[in-house]
């Protein structure tokens, strides 16, 4: 019955684990898609400061948790995503309403992928 106990264990902290780590990045990439959110509006508002201020704040907050994100998920999309932070920032300082919004529209989805791809459901199962 011993040897029970320690692969038992194992599997429930893995299942913690995996739930914890799938919530964190629904909790985290939530937060992202607001900062985007207010940096669009604040672009459609032709507040152009603003509008890369926030989109600053929010890659910086999205950078503070790529060497998690990196243990854990495909660099693929993480990448696609870096990629759009960029293409954001170019267009911002381009102060260009029409791309940024489609760039942050995008990225948002992307950010969105991110946390569907970690969270528990049928489809990522199996």
């Amino acid at each position: 019955m011993k040897a029970f106990y320690i692969p038992a264990g194992l599997l429930i902290f893995i299942l913690g684990f995996s739930l914890w780590a799938g919530r964190y990045v629904e909790l985290r990439t939530e937060h992202w898609a607001a900062q985007l959110e207010a940096a669009d509006a604040a672009g459609r508002q032709e507040n152009w400061e603003e509008a890369g201020q926030r989109l600053f704040d929010a890659y910086q907050d999205w950078n503070s948790s790529q060497t998690f994100f990196h243990t854990i998920m495909d660099h693929d999309e993480l990448d696609e995503a870096e990629q759009l932070f960029a293409g954001a920032f170019a267009v911002c300082r381009e102060a260009d309403d029409a791309d940024f919004h489609q760039l942050l529209s995008q990225l948002i989805s992307q950010l969105h992928l991110l946390s569907e791809t970690q969270s528990v459901s049928v489809k990522n199962v199996l």
